[in-house]
């Protein structure tokens, strides 16, 4: 079925005007061996690429095509989800700055967009989709697993602005992101959902520690930060003092929802192009069983694309709740994980050591970063929490410390 196939006259005239765009203003990628897309260095240092990556967004900006889903007041497209689905479906053959503003356009400015001031939304989200801000989350801490409302870093009243104490870790690009949303306790005498806030805190001012962390696959994405005095203007509190765990629960719903729907920067591609290049270089056309497999994959990648573009249209219909978001994210990791595994397994030996420039050169790094699908964002345990109560309305799951003053709470 081609990406077209059910577009109105209007979403048509959309798509080619993109098209036209997109051609002559973005690089064509290129396909490698293996059969997937490639575009910019990945040898280059990362602050050429982010440049590069910033210039790309400013042209979006300015050719309407950043944010289409975000209100035209804040320098949005103001048009619903299927032009920006047309729009990415357009533009998965030229180099784009997805990956580095991703996180910043599809969580944390639509946190803002549904829980910020008039005032936070007009500072910061027409520079976010300018590309001159990048947002992250803070939230998970050493000692929380994944037991979010079990947070520790406080932050404490002080005239005109909060004090930060505390350590997140987990934050993927902090080092390079310029804000982040970032729950804080303010309260330890109330139960521990109901005593936390949430603050837009700046990442470049004093008091902000960011240490990468090295990752098996020899990428240093993920982050640890140390906040010591960090010193947070009032007017960045977002949402009301003490109510942060509904906005944090709210961030995440958003987040579920959009990894769900796109992969959330990680999606496997919507083909198996790659995978029956690595058939034909191994000589197992004639194999039944590897064949099977491929078509295997190819399925569960169709289906899980009709389940998300129908679980998108309930929940901007209100026909589904929010709880749909996690049913989204776990499926998504599944295939992706069931997809690399394949896609190593047909590498063979060449999986093992291989080659620089070679066909399977890209399995194994895409097979180590698909173990995290699970865990990023929340594990695949907490997704089917999720899911069974919120969509499902089975009960909840007993806690013992839900109504506990947080201070009477054993930690660690």
């Amino acid at each position: 079925m081609s990406d077209d196939e059910h577009d109105t006259p209007e979403l048509h005239l959309f798509r080619l005007a993109a098209r036209a765009w997109l051609a002559g203003a973005m690089k064509p990628l290129v396909r490698s061996a293996n059969g997937a897309f490639r575009g910019q260095d990945d040898s280059e240092p990362y602050e050429f690429r982010l440049a590069r990556a910033r210039n790309m967004q400013r042209s979006l900006y300015d050719a309407g095509y950043a944010g289409l889903t975000y209100p035209k007041e804040y320098g949005g497209g103001g048009v619903q989800l299927e032009y920006e689905r047309a729009f990415f479906q357009e533009s998965k053959a030229f180099e784009m700055p997805t990956a580095f503003f991703a996180v910043s356009l599809n969580i944390l400015g639509k946190t803002l967009l549904a829980y910020g001031t008039e005032e936070q939304k007009r500072e910061h989200l027409p520079n976010m989709l300018r590309g001159d801000e990048i947002w992250i989350q803070l939230l998970s801490e050493p000692s929380g697993g994944s037991d979010l409302a079990g947070l520790t870093t406080r932050a404490l009243r002080d005239g005109d602005s909060y004090l930060l104490n505390g350590q997140k870790c987990w934050s993927t690009g902090a080092q390079f992101a310029d804000y982040a949303l970032c729950p804080a306790r303010t309260d330890w005498d109330a139960p521990k959902h109901k005593g936390i806030s949430m603050f837009i805190v700046g990442l470049r001012q004093p008091g902000v520690e960011v240490r990468s962390i090295k990752q098996m696959n020899g990428e240093a994405d993920f982050c640890e930060e140390f906040l010591t005095d960090v010193p947070v203007p009032v007017r960045n509190l977002v949402g009301r003092e003490n109510d942060g765990w509904s906005i944090t629960r709210g961030l995440l719903e958003i987040e579920h929802e959009w990894v769900g729907r796109s992969g959330g920067g990680y999606a496997p591609p919507t083909d198996v192009d790659d995978l029956i290049a690595a058939i034909h270089r191994r000589g197992l056309v004639g194999d039944a069983g590897v064949r099977r497999a491929v078509a295997d994959i190819y399925v569960i990648q169709a289906v899980h694309r009709a389940l998300a573009a129908r679980v998108n249209r309930g929940m901007a219909a209100g026909v589904f709740n929010s709880g749909y978001g996690s049913l989204l994210k776990l499926g998504n990791d599944l295939v992706r994980q069931r997809r690399a595994e394949l896609a190593l397994d047909l590498a063979g030996s060449s999986g093992v050591a291989w080659r620089p420039g070679a066909g399977e050169s890209d399995c194994v790094p895409i097979y180590l970063r698909s173990r995290s699908a699970s865990i990023a964002g929340g594990t695949s345990e907490i997704q089917r929490n999720n899911i069974s109560e919120r969509a499902l309305g089975l009960p909840r799951e007993p806690a013992f410390d839900r109504d506990v003053p947080f201070n009477q709470v054993e930690k660690n």
